[in-house]
């Protein structure tokens, strides 16, 4: 006998879009890769929820191609530009900014992604609070 599995999928048709920025120094650096690695070719910026803590979300930046679910996003302060986000991460990102750090003294260098919600996803929210729980397609 064979066992099907059911497996929740987000209503993404009921998902309002993040907003992103990116700020100057992240569109420079982007600009710079996309111009200068041709392996991105054909490739999309992602920005993707990563991880959960309890103070919040970690995320996560990198250049993927599309699927099927995925959203495009336009980004705030740039015309042309998209950044790919799935349903789960749309739903979450709110009003997000991405920057870009060089910090050579430190050893810091890389995209950061700050979501200026991020608060509300402390802890346990999901328990609590139904608003802050994906919509679901109906099954």
């Amino acid at each position: 006998m064979t066992q099907t599995r059911s497996v929740n999928k987000i209503d993404a048709d009921l998902i309002v879009p993040p907003k992103v920025t990116l700020t100057d120094r992240a569109m420079q650096q982007l600009m710079l890769m996309i111009e200068n690695d041709f392996t991105l070719a054909g490739k999309y910026f992602r920005l993707l929820i990563s991880g959960k803590g309890c103070e919040g979300f970690t995320y996560s930046v990198g250049f993927t191609d599309r699927k099927d679910d995925d959203m495009l996003v336009k980004v705030t302060n740039e015309q042309d530009l998209e950044v790919l986000v799935d349903p789960f991460a749309a739903f979450y990102l709110g009003e997000t900014v991405i920057d870009y750090v060089l910090d050579i003294e430190n050893n810091n260098e890389g995209f950061t992604v700050t979501n200026l919600d991020q608060k509300k996803y402390f802890g346990k929210f999901w328990r609590k609070r139904e608003d802050l729980v994906p919509p679901m397609v109906n099954q």
